[in-house]
């Protein structure tokens, strides 16, 4: 949906369903989930990410939370102009970055 997220994210995003928060079970499920991408949601509660220092890590969140809110505003629409996986695997490519396994076609 959003060209800057195959770049930023490649890894993608995990999800957990809703856990309570400050519990080792969510510790021990977030860093479960830590191990196939740098990000995870917290279903009604938020998100996690870990990058190398803190501006990494910030704008892995502030591009994930940009895609979010464009996805809210544009859900209900109809789409005429979306990128294709032969677009994002172009993407790919041209910044040097590997799309996790089975998310493109």
């Amino acid at each position: 949906m959003c060209t800057e997220c195959i770049v930023v994210f490649p890894d993608g995003v995990n999800m957990l369903p809703w856990m309570l928060c400050g519990t080792i079970e969510i510790g021990e499920a977030t860093a479960e989930q830590m191990g196939t991408a740098r990000l995870v949601v917290w279903a009604q509660h938020g998100i996690y990410g870990a990058g190398r220092d803190l501006d990494e890590t910030f704008g892995l969140i502030e591009t994930a939370e940009k895609a979010a809110e464009i996805y809210l505003k544009i859900d209900h629409l109809p789409r005429f102009n979306t990128i294709t996986d032969e677009q994002m695997h172009r993407l790919e490519g041209r910044f040097n970055v590997k799309v996790r396994e089975g998310w493109l076609k």
